[in-house]
């Protein structure tokens, strides 16, 4: 019973051996006689197969398309080692045959109708897109613009295969995009950034402001496609703020006034213009006028103003004193209205009169203007009092008699002889 077991033992590990022996000896790989190099190619690109010969002989390199059609070109070695470097792609030479198929063109090395070696290549064409924003003259990445300032979208068309770039000397090269008006606008090639673009430039009353998410597609002759879709922060067309500036006059001399009193007549003047960049859109900075259906209010009030809703007051000490309509002068952008003032409120320390200038044109939506000018209490009484006491100390030099300030002027000097002659001396 020992014995049997001892040798049946012995036959499973000698069985192991030999499947161990089988399992770990080395296979010969067959020999690469032809290669394709590059292995990945766009749609019109070209490839070279390197066929080194295995012996002398005749040969015949063939290239299946996937489509099935093939391409051959023969190839006689006088000697081992020889080597045949051949074009794919190109219709003039080599295997002249075009790659104008999207898939696997596989490559035979035969003698006669034995297969030597083989080996294949992948056609593609899709194209990669890929922007940035920028804005004009600086040219920095922006998110966005108002009305009045220039946005290029900068695109780059790179091929999937080798990630070299599509430029405007592609044959039949074509980029569109989709603008923020909705319409397909063709791109053309800026030479100093290098990329195609097309120009965003929203003019005063342009329309098509809110968010745009570009929509991009390029191709070229060769059959070679590529869409993008952008899907992240849109950029944003916004309207412009106008400039403001305000001016309280005297109405009568002219002059800048600081404070307002009763009785008081003021004129109101605001220029409201369009602001500049480093390369506004032409025609775009000019004065808000009637022209542009401008439209300009004043108010004027005290304390508190409450800029969302456009009142004064509020849970703060505030109110409206009157409205002044605006004039258009026709010149530079001013408006003018005049504001006489009338039961004016005593203010508070700390708290002003106020004139709210807000303005509008007729762009849907309208770009807006807003500034604020404070005016402090006059003291009326204090200026009184101080005029009249001036007046009243000089009039009464002024009406001495001649006779009497001679005389006054003697006693004087008699005054001070007397001092001197009964002094106490020392």
């Amino acid at each position: 019973m020992s014995r049997s077991r001892t040798a049946l033992t012995g036959a499973v590990i000698v069985a192991v051996l030999a499947l161990m022996t089988v399992a770990v000896s080395p296979a010969s790989a067959q020999t690469q006689y032809v290669e394709a190099t590059p292995g990945y190619i766009n749609l019109g690109m070209s490839t070279f197969i390197l066929v080194t010969a295995p012996a002398a002989g005749s040969y015949s390199v063939v290239v299946q398309q996937p489509n099935g059609m093939e391409s051959t070109l023969s190839f006689t070695p006088t000697s081992p080692g020889q080597v045949l470097n051949a074009t794919y792609g190109n219709s003039t030479t080599g295997f002249k045959a075009m790659a104008n198929l999207v898939g696997t063109y596989n490559v035979f090395l035969q003698q006669g109708s034995q297969v030597i070696s083989s080996t294949s290549f992948y056609a593609t064409n899709k194209l990669l897109i890929s922007f940035v924003m920028v804005t004009g003259g600086t040219c920095d990445y922006v998110s966005g613009v108002t009305r009045g300032s220039k946005m290029f979208p900068h695109i780059f068309i790179a091929y999937s295969s080798n990630g070299a770039l599509m430029t405007n000397t592609a044959k039949g090269a074509s980029v569109n995009v989709l603008s923020p008006t909705g319409r397909v606008t063709a791109a053309y090639w800026d030479p100093y950034a290098k990329a195609f673009e097309i120009g965003i430039l929203p003019n005063w009353n342009y329309t098509s402001v809110g968010p745009w998410n570009p929509a991009i597609n390029a191709s070229d002759a060769a059959g070679n496609r590529g869409v993008f879709n952008y899907a992240g922060s849109p950029f944003v067309i916004s309207p412009v703020e106008l400039s403001t500036s305000i001016a309280v006059v005297n109405a009568t001399s002219g002059r800048a006034v600081t404070s307002l009193m009763n009785g008081q007549t003021v004129t109101i003047k605001a220029t409201i213009t369009y602001p500049t960049n480093v390369e506004p859109v032409s025609g775009f900075v000019g004065p808000l006028n009637s022209t542009r259906g401008g439209v300009v209010a004043a108010q004027v009030g005290w304390g508190y103003y409450n800029v969302t809703s456009g009142t004064f007051g509020g849970k703060m000490p505030g109110g409206l004193l009157g409205i002044v309509p605006m004039v258009y002068s026709g010149a530079s952008g001013t408006w003018s209205g005049q504001f006489v003032s009338s039961s004016l409120p005593r203010l508070q320390a700390g708290t002003n009169y106020v004139v709210v200038i807000s303005s509008k044109d007729n762009a849907s939506p309208a770009n807006t203007g807003f500034g604020m000018e404070a005016l402090s209490q006059a003291s009326s009484t204090v200026t009184t009092i101080s005029i009249t006491s001036t007046e009243t100390a000089t009039q009464t030099v002024q009406t001495i008699p001649d006779a009497v300030y001679a005389a006054l002027v003697i006693l004087l000097i008699v005054g001070l002889l007397i001092g001197y002659i009964v002094r106490v001396p020392r």
